[in-house]
């Protein structure tokens, strides 16, 4: 592993034993050192790789200007979060969550802090990233001794979010207030008959979240059960309470986002929420 450039004294970007270019951090693991200089490897805390050559150049940025505290805490945050949810998240996480706790922690020292409208939306459709927001705060103040307000964790979960459903930040609040709508329709529709600590109902914001996804980011299902007419048929049929509740999200969505949602997605919600029925 050969040092190509020294970022700073707690950062440099090295080519590795296979060729690839890494990003390594830790405590004066710079200082001193030149291009071709081998990093000490007992001061390696943390290593990058990031296939992406526009975040690479993010990171590098991202490691220059904020303090390497903010970061080293961020970069554990990071592999905590990683650890307790599903999927892959992107690898933007690190430079956007550890840019936001930096900001927020600065603006705690000047007073400034601000509420987050979406709190009880997240709370209700992400309780899972919430969680995770709310540890990352507690880990805030037990490692910087900075105490950051409850809502600081539903802007944290965003982040999440974000990472997780590979969506752009500003959609974020549209797909929050989405899913969020649709599941207050769902209960409306089935006057409060669901059982919302069900392992189908988990499932039934999960399909909600990742639908909210593909209509933002104009992508859509093959239609592979609204093919099969006589199927459709027999759904729209036998569960016609379930059917005419997800054609109330239809139209919700239609009207206050200007998205459609196709027919085989009308099915598949019509059988969510007959699951979730009680």
């Amino acid at each position: 592993m050969k040092i190509i450039k020294v970022i700073n004294n707690n950062t440099v970007s090295v080519i590795d034993d296979k060729g690839k270019e890494q990003i390594i951090s830790g405590k004066g693991i710079g200082f001193g050192k030149k291009y071709g200089d081998e990093p000490d490897k007992d001061k390696i805390q943390k290593m990058y790789l990031v296939t992406d050559s526009e975040l690479r150049k993010r990171l590098i940025e991202c490691l220059t200007e904020i303090p390497y505290e903010h970061i080293k805490l961020t970069a554990d945050l990071v592999d905590y979060i990683s650890s307790h949810i599903d999927g892959r998240l992107n690898e933007s996480l690190i430079i956007t969550l550890s840019d936001h706790i930096s900001f927020a922690i600065e603006r705690k020292k000047q007073g400034l802090e601000f509420d987050n409208p979406l709190m009880d939306a997240i709370s209700d459709c992400f309780p899972k990233e919430l969680a995770l927001g709310r540890y990352c705060v507690a880990e805030i103040y037990q490692r910087l001794g900075v105490e950051l307000r409850g809502d600081e964790a539903g802007f944290i979960a965003m982040h999440i979010i974000n990472a997780r459903l590979g969506t752009k930040m500003e959609q974020i609040q549209d797909i929050t207030k989405m899913v969020n709508s649709c599941a207050e329709i769902a209960d409306a529709c089935l006057a409060g008959k669901i059982n919302k600590n069900s392992v189908a109902y988990e499932r039934f914001l999960v399909h909600l979240k990742y639908l909210a996804k593909r209509l933002f980011k104009s992508q859509e299902l093959p239609n592979v059960l609204s093919r099969d007419e006589e199927f459709a048929d027999i759904i729209k049929k036998k569960f016609k309470k379930q059917y005419k509740c997800a054609k109330h999200m239809q139209d919700h969505i239609l009207k206050n986002y200007a998205k459609t949602i196709s027919e085989d997605e009308m099915i598949t919600l019509t059988i969510h929420l007959k699951k979730i029925s009680v």
